[in-house]
């Protein structure tokens, strides 16, 4: 199963505490079940700027880490978020076979195809 959202897209959080935040995707998580198949019910998607958490570190032994508040990016699942299309507003994408037998993903809105993501 090939997913319609990847790493380096630009998404728009469209629920939630983040809604109306774009950013690039950093990573996809796809969860796994018992058996070792992908999950598609357990797909997140991390942005970068959006659903941001503090995470208190503690100092452990010797070892120098980063101590403090730390801010970080959350997970969001990916249902939460939407491509933005070529006509720079949050659209559905889609799949599209050429004559030649290449798949690529279509804007479902404009009905152009969108660019491969460029790897954050």
């Amino acid at each position: 199963m090939s997913l319609k959202i990847c790493k380096g897209d630009t998404v728009e959080v469209i629920t939630g505490d983040s809604k109306g935040h774009r950013g690039q995707v950093q990573s996809v998580i796809r969860k796994k079940n018992k058996d070792g198949s992908y999950d598609p019910e357990r797909v997140y998607v991390i942005v970068a700027g959006a659903n941001i958490i503090v995470k208190h570190q503690k100092a452990t032994g010797r070892v120098r880490t980063q101590t403090g508040r730390i801010e970080k990016e959350a997970p969001l699942h990916i249902s939460k978020v939407m491509l933005v299309g070529t006509d720079n507003r949050p659209t559905r994408a889609g799949f599209d076979i050429a004559a030649n037998g290449e798949k690529s993903r279509v804007d479902r809105r404009t009905g152009s195809l969108l660019p491969k993501p460029k790897e954050a």
